[in-house]
């Protein structure tokens, strides 16, 4: 390993801290400095929509490493915001007069909520969830709330929607497509998730776009497109995200709907690494670049980008995964589902799971699956490995659930 002697990384998150452990184990002496905007050490994002929203965990339970980390593997933890960087000169500014030299950079600076814009008036108003001090801010809103209006119905506006029904609160929420999760679940499975929601008490409105949005006294009244009024004592928007990499638009590193990455997660400009949601990387896999937002893909990918930048080349080559939990259901995708050529569908129900397989030149591209809980989790798992060992798949086995998928395996 060449002899490098101080690396900073850019974000206190998941990838940064797996990226940081990965480091440790090759070289115990390298300066490393982590610097995030959060007063916090990284921790879990999840629980945030779910377990900490509905008491079920405290903040500390969720810390990805014990809080006595850092001190134990010698780095520091800067809570302070980066300014610019210098990517000629090797320099981060946290202001004008401090200045960090290093000789490699990670940069893990995760995504950034969108905003509605509705007026000054109420834009500040409206609540997002994306880290602890907004998930203490929805609790403590909630604690004199029961009418809710969530706009979005994507996996977080979801989430949030199903957390606060099982507290007792009404709920609003709603979508401006006419498909909840719109961009990567099947429109089956979705329609029987908006079923689940609705079985449970929430209000879904469809298809829904606001007009506007007026203060009254402390409340709010939104008023759709097609003449509907809701009135609700609190707001909160998921709407989707953009990766954080404004600090770098001026600088050579090719930015295009993130910061533009190699399968070992280098960056156009040499020693400067990127990884997590802020990384639109190359996967070998499927042959093009990806960006995505998942627990999974930011931890992996942190552990890679930590081998490279510590001189152990690997590429990352993951088969993309994620979840979520809504109610007594359990949502989970692998792969990309939107390029295929056949859909493949297993299961009847959510009782005993559903299955939807897509796949191209008859292989395994993409699974989504939706069941009560532990019911689809092996079979996702199964898929993973075919995705990843790109076999030819017998279209019979898939669809017949008195199947074992792992026959599929088995008999390569």
């Amino acid at each position: 390993m060449r002899n490098i002697n101080k690396i900073i990384i850019i974000g206190g998150g998941q990838a940064a801290i797996y990226a940081v452990s990965e480091i440790r184990k090759h070289n115990k002496e390298v300066a490393i400095s982590m610097f995030s905007e959060e007063a916090y050490f990284p921790y879990e994002r999840p629980p945030l929509s779910k377990d900490f929203l509905m008491n079920k965990k405290k903040e500390d339970e969720f810390l990805f490493f014990s809080k006595d980390f850092f001190k134990e593997h010698n780095v520091q933890y800067i809570n302070k915001k980066i300014i610019k960087v210098d990517l000629i000169n090797k320099l981060v500014f946290t202001d004008r007069n401090n200045e960090f030299f290093y000789d490699k950079l990670l940069i893990s600076t995760g995504s950034t909520n969108r905003l509605l814009k509705i007026d000054a008036e109420i834009d500040d108003k409206i609540l997002y969830l994306r880290n602890i001090d907004d998930a203490k801010k929805i609790k403590h809103k909630i604690l004199k709330a029961d009418n809710i209006t969530i706009i979005g119905g994507g996996f977080i506006g979801l989430e949030i929607a199903s957390s606060l029904n099982q507290q007792n609160k009404s709920i609003n929420l709603i979508e401006i497509s006419n498909q909840l999760m719109n961009r990567i679940v099947p429109s089956k499975i979705a329609n029987l998730v908006k079923d689940e929601h609705e079985k449970n008490g929430n209000k879904l409105f469809m298809n829904s776009k606001i007009k506007n949005i007026k203060k009254i006294n402390e409340n709010f009244k939104i008023l759709l497109e097609d003449g509907s009024v809701i009135e609700a004592e609190m707001i909160i928007a998921g709407i989707g995200s953009l990766p954080t990499d404004d600090l770098f638009v001026d600088t050579d590193l090719r930015i295009e709907n993130g910061i533009l990455t190699d399968e070992f997660c280098q960056t156009s400009v040499n020693d400067v690494y990127a990884a997590g949601d802020v990384s639109n990387f190359y996967h070998p896999l499927y042959k093009k670049n990806i960006r995505l937002e998942s627990y999974q893909h930011a931890q992996n990918q942190g552990i890679i980008a930590g081998n490279n930048i510590a001189g152990i080349k690997l590429e990352y080559n993951s088969v993309p995964w994620m979840w979520s939990d809504q109610f007594d259901l359990n949502l989970q995708l692998t792969g990309l589902c939107n390029d295929y050529d056949e859909i493949i569908e297993r299961g009847n129900g959510i009782e005993e799971g559903i299955i939807y397989f897509f796949l191209k030149n008859g292989k395994m591209y993409g699974a989504c699956g939706l069941g009560l809980a532990g019911k689809i989790g092996r079979d996702i798992r199964i898929a993973s490995k075919l995705i990843e060992k790109g076999i030819i798949v017998d279209k019979k086995i898939l669809a017949d659930q008195n199947e074992k998928l792992n026959k599929l395996i088995k008999n390569k």
